[in-house]
Order: C-alpha cells, then structure tokens, then sequence
C-alpha cells in the first residue's frame, strides 16, 4: 500500500477549526533545500501533524516529522546515514502583532492573507533543524585512512652536541 502524499498547500485555518490531522509523507527529492544540505534523502520525510486550538484560542500546528539521510561524516569523510526526527509545536499567525502575543514556547508561522500554508516548506524547515551539524560515524565505525607511522631509526641513539653546552662553558 503506498503512503499518501503530504499536499503541499493547505487550509490551515480550516484544517485548526476541523481539529484535523494528516498523516503522509514528502519525497525528499522533491525538497531542494534539503538536497542541497544532503548527499542523498534515503527516506521519505514521514509527517504527522495536528491542527488545533489551544486554551488561549491560539492556532496551533504540533506534530513529528521523521527521515533517513546520507552525510558526509566529519571524521573519515565517508558517507553516514544519519537518522532525523523532529518534533513540533508551532502557533500559526496572520501577522507580526499575533506572533508576538503567543506563548514563548510556540514558534510562529506565518499564514497568507486567506489562511493558506506552504506546508512542506515548513516541513522541510523542521528536518534542516534536525540535522547534526557535525554527523561521524558511531563509535568504532569510521574507516579512518591514517599513515602507517614511519618506523623510528637508529638516529635517535647518536649523540647530538647539546645547544646549551656553549652557556655551560661561559659559566665555568
């Protein structure tokens, strides 16, 4: 059975009076930032998503949003999959006056003048915040490519003059 696909423009006012919630996933290929910042998407961005009220009557937009990506890895410069989960709680807002009311703990969204919403470039916001800043490998796992030490030589047993031994003549 395949997945449904997440639309990319929604109602979002209409979606919050419905108390409505969806379930779907994005093709991270079809998310450019996300490609960029990536070697590869190995998974689709699965979202769930809850549109509601809260005690205050603010509009909210909670939920997940979970994926599997390819990384360079910081260590050995190998490719790491790396998995990305988000969660959310975001208060959806028509301007910066109702941004500034809600609670600390919402992160506002603005919505356009009819209420609509370019919901995979919130989703896809949420998954670039996920992403380590620095991916490596776990523990044990990276092919680290290091020379071979060089063996030591017989020169270390070879008396070198002493730099110092000058200042000692001066002193006696």
């Amino acid at each position: 059975m395949a997945e449904a696909q997440l639309p990319k423009r929604i109602d979002a006012v209409k979606l919050v009076d419905n108390n409505q919630r969806l379930n779907a996933s994005i093709d991270g290929s079809l998310l450019d930032r996300l490609s960029d910042a990536v070697e590869n998407c190995v998974a689709p961005v699965h979202c769930e998503i809850h549109f509601s009220r809260d005690q205050d009557n603010n509009r909210l937009m909670t939920g997940s949003c979970h994926t599997q990506v390819v990384m360079i890895c910081q260590r050995c410069l190998g490719n790491v999959t790396v998995p990305v989960d988000s969660s959310f709680e975001l208060g959806l807002v028509f301007d910066d006056d109702q941004a500034r009311q809600l609670p600390r703990k919402l992160e506002p969204v603005e919505l356009d003048e009819q209420g609509q919403l370019d919901l995979w470039t919130v989703m896809e916001d949420e998954v670039l915040l996920a992403l380590p800043p620095f991916p490596v490998h776990e523990h044990g796992e990276c092919e680290l490519k290091q020379p071979e030490p060089e063996p030591e030589t017989e020169e270390s047993d070879v008396k070198r003059p002493n730099p110092f031994g000058v200042l000692a003549k001066l002193k006696q």
